[in-house]
């Protein structure tokens, strides 16, 4: 049963995008929501931390994508030394934050996150029999692939949007 946000599979996805320069955080954050929801993802806010001379953003996605099975998209935004700055673009004045940015994406999925097996210890044995054992394939390649695939393209997409040189990939 899903009891918290650490509380995802083993098999978890874990990268870091570092970035230092002038970068839009007001775009990048409604871009990061957007594209959480664009991809059918359930978007919540989780905290907002302001210890300066930092400050973390956490957020959550989560999609349901079978009885049994749930992806979770947990991204991380921490931002330090931030200062406003004023950026000629385009012949218009935007707005801007000058600092360092570490965007930090996590994700995993939570098997029976209705809680249907926790009903007895002999359902936990069947569960986890059938997950080690029987369905062991399909859970790996069916789920964690899926989930590899949707944070590549994830944190690729958020490169792309700071304009980072790394923003390909082999997919």
């Amino acid at each position: 049963m899903y009891t918290g946000l650490a509380d995802y599979s083993k098999y978890g996805f874990h990268r870091t995008i570092k970035y230092k320069g002038i970068f839009d955080f007001d775009g990048l954050y409604k871009y990061m929501a957007k594209w959480i929801k664009d991809h059918d993802f359930d978007f919540y806010e989780t905290k907002i931390w302001d210890y300066p001379p930092y400050r973390i953003h956490k957020m959550v996605g989560k999609k349901k994508i079978s009885f049994y099975a749930m992806l979770m998209l947990l991204p991380e935004v921490w931002i330090w030394e931030a200062k406003p700055v004023e950026v000629l673009r385009n012949d218009k004045v935007m707005h801007l934050t000058e600092g360092r940015m570490k965007i930090i994406i996590n994700g995993g999925f939570i098997l029976d996150y209705d809680g249907d097996f926790e009903k007895s210890p002999g359902l936990k044995k069947i569960e986890k029999f059938l997950v080690d054992k029987v369905l062991y394939h399909e859970v790996l390649l069916k789920y964690f692939d899926y989930l590899d695939y949707y944070l590549y393209d994830f944190m690729n997409d958020v490169k792309k949007f700071l304009d980072m040189e790394s923003a390909t990939n082999a997919y």
